[in-house]
């Protein structure tokens, strides 16, 4: 029996025999398609599939198939147009043509299968390279990325709509995996291997963008959490981005005639910073030089509370905000004990945003990823026993940004900590939504002309913010509706941390949404978010509490649980196969017939029983499994106060017990932001952490 990959080889030289034309697409005049539509797409099996695009109005439009389906339509007055193709069982390569008039486009080499939508925030739009060593055994993933019939099409993060009409269904190979999310090609590649047929994933989404962004506006109207604003219907980004834009020209010369520096256009997406550093000047050149005078630099007055991290916002107060996104300058000095072994200079708990860091005047780190753990080896040679000085260049330019966790310099035999409280600081430049001004003022001529003088600091609009309201449904996810899909996979949460409460209304309201603009009752598959050491302030496991509650309340949805591969000090795990192979059993289990154990263990109910309390859970498979020691449960009475409980199995059901809590009432499993699961089933899957206590 012929592989897919085999077949597709077959199919393609056949069908270059038989129809000459195949590999050239004619001229499109007044005949286009959505983006969505190129070569190498695949197309859902065995469904009505919508196709549509524009024409000159009135025309008759006919979509013929090479499978031997054939659809005809009209354009509407304004040249709109959309009918429907009815696909066989999975296959092809196939082609398609599209007429009207004169005009004619075909799509070559278009296979029919299973198509998924992807979206979600960043560990989501996490790529196969997204940086070097982010995924578990990289290089070799992306070596082995041999699967033509894994098909990916990326609706890129730009506001404009612009960049879309670019965009083209990629083929996974070792050349263009890398730009593949990474949880969505191991889905894919689990979906393909299990079943031998062609999978397409369509992947929108956008790094740190919070559930309300992607919703509608007629549903946030609807939703409690949301319904407190009037939401307008329509897409309005076009003209408020027209006269946001004349605003921001006229706050450009205004600050610019005030404090006498130029203001350079700022990119909005991380990855075009890092095309157009260079291009700035930050008037900096001296600043990590070992000699360099500091004197006049500011001290570091740090509460107890901020000792392990610092943050832009602990260095200014609220009245100076227009400071606290920017480039600042921190400097300190510090001692080791040999200066002749390997040491490594580590910000754990990562930086956010971007960093140039210097040791004696020599740059041994230029990292442009937020959060993630900085690891600098330090050149042999490079240091010496006294005095060795540490600059760092750090720029944010969003959300409040620093130094997330302690600093230390680490060798095999000597940890050296950088308390936060010996460093200086020198503020540098600001950044206002898309502009820089770099203004090399000292701290009293700071103070006096930007925060205290007579003419204030003018903030620009935000042009690009991707976390307003709908504003991801309308230029993310509306691209891509009504495509024929079978289901979505997302995985997201993690910027709704702080109004977790409201998350599950949130998320059912979203796949609700989503739901109805399809006119599908699709399958939703979702990963619970991964732990990871958050701020003492922020309750993570409240979040993934709400989205295990989601399962309760919206039908034909799935979690894919991930208590066992969270990093505490990187909130995207390296471990992505794990993710997408989680996400393809519920689909395998629920959608395709395997008969597979799809879940971890999931809370149902518990029994007090005496003076113990009895649990039960769902999925638990062939049993319930300890790793270790069984770690995590707590219990409570009539007060609301936990304490540890000691938990054993029995019967598939776990027992908790503890001589402070005499009559238990509720219980908790894996109540903290980061916490390593203990409890699975023999499959090997994790329980979720849960509350019984609302």
């Amino acid at each position: 029996m012929k592989t897919i990959e085999q077949l597709i080889i077959l199919s393609t030289l056949l069908a270059v025999c038989i129809n000459p034309k195949i590999n050239a697409q004619n001229s499109r005049k007044e005949l286009s398609l959505s983006p969505l539509f190129t070569d190498h797409m695949v197309l859902q099996q065995k469904n009505m599939n919508p196709i549509w695009g524009m024409a000159s109005g009135g025309a008759e439009i006919k979509v013929t198939a090479s499978w031997g389906e054939t659809a005809k339509t009209r354009a509407n007055s304004n040249g709109k147009w959309q009918t429907k193709l009815n696909t066989p069982v999975y296959g092809g390569p196939y082609f398609i043509r599209i007429e009207s008039g004169d005009d004619q486009i075909v799509l070559n080499k278009v296979l029919i299968g299973e198509v998924w939508l992807a979206s979600g925030q960043s560990n989501m739009e996490w790529k196969m390279n997204h940086c070097s060593g982010c995924i578990d055994n990289q290089d070799e993933e992306i070596a082995n990325a041999n699967y033509p019939a894994i098909r990916m099409f990326k609706v890129p993060m730009d506001l404009s709509g612009k960049k879309i009409n670019n965009q083209k269904w990629e083929q996974a190979n070792p050349q263009n995996v890398v730009d593949f999310s990474a949880t969505a090609y191991f889905f894919a590649r689990e979906l393909h291997q299990k079943m031998d047929i062609p999978i397409g994933i369509i992947n929108t989404s956008w790094g740190g963008t919070r559930v309300e962004a992607w919703t509608s506006p007629k549903k946030l109207n609807e939703l409690g959490p949301t319904n407190h604003i009037k939401h307008q219907e329509e897409d309005v980004y076009e003209t408020s981005i027209e006269k946001s834009i004349r605003y921001n020209d006229s706050v450009v010369l205004i600050n610019e005639k005030n404090f006498g520096f130029k203001m350079l256009e700022f990119p909005f997406y991380k990855e075009e910073v890092e095309k157009k550093w260079h291009e700035y000047d930050f008037k900096d050149q001296n600043f990590s030089e070992v000699d360099f005078n500091d004197a006049q630099w500011n001290k570091i007055n740090l509460y107890p509370d901020f000792e392990d991290n610092l943050f832009f916002e602990n260095l200014y107060s609220k009245n100076q905000s227009v400071l606290e996104d920017g480039t600042v300058w921190f400097r300190t000095k510090f001692d080791v004990q040999d200066p002749f072994v390997k040491y490594n200079l580590i910000f754990s708990k990562g930086i956010d945003d971007f960093d140039q860091t210097f040791i004696n005047g020599q740059n041994i780190g230029n990292t442009f990823l937020h959060l993630d753990e900085r690891n600098y080896a330090i050149p042999l040679g490079l240091l010496k026993k006294k005095n060795n000085v540490l600059a760092v260049r750090l720029t944010d330019f969003m959300w409040g940004g620093g130094f997330r966790g302690p600093a230390y310099i680490l060798s095999a035999n000597d940890s050296i900590a950088l308390p936060f409280s010996d460093f200086k600081y020198k503020h540098q430049a600001i950044i206002t939504n898309g502009y820089l001004m770099v203004h090399n003022y000292n701290e009293e001529d700071l103070q006096k002309k930007i925060i205290n003088g007579e003419n204030k600091f003018l903030k620009a609009y935000v042009l690009n913010d991707p976390n307003e309201y709908s504003i991801l449904y309308h230029r993310m996810l509306k691209p891509t509706i009504p495509y024929g899909i079978k289901g979505v996979i997302w995985y997201q949460g993690e910027a709704n941390v702080g109004n977790y409460e409201e998350y599950t209304v949130l998320l059912d309201g979203m796949i609700n949404d989503w739901r109805s603009h399809w006119n599908d009752d699709f399958s939703f598959y979702f990963a619970q978010i991964a732990p990871f050491i958050y701020s003492t302030s922020e309750i993570s496991q409240g979040l993934r509490d709400a989205q295990r509650k989601i399962l309760n309340v919206t039908p034909k949805t799935g979690m894919a649980i991930l208590l066992d591969i969270g990093e505490e000090n990187d909130i995207h795990p390296h471990n992505k196969q794990d993710v997408g192979k989680r996400l393809a059993l519920l689909a395998l289990n629920k959608d395709y017939g395997f008969d597979l154990v799809d879940s971890g263990p999931l809370y149902l109910n518990h029994y007090v029983k005496n003076e113990y309390i009895e649990i039960s859970f769902d999925h638990i498979g062939s049993g319930l499994f300890a790793k270790d020691k069984l770690e995590g449960f707590e219990i409570a009475g009539a007060d609301g106060v936990f304490y540890p409980a000691n938990a054993q199995i029995k019967d598939n059901k776990v027992h908790l017990y503890s001589e402070r809590v005499i009559k238990p009432i509720n219980v908790r499993y894996g109540w903290k932001n980061y916490f390593e699961a203990t409890l699975f089933n023999k499959e090997g899957l994790p329980a979720s952490s849960f509350s019984s206590s609302d």
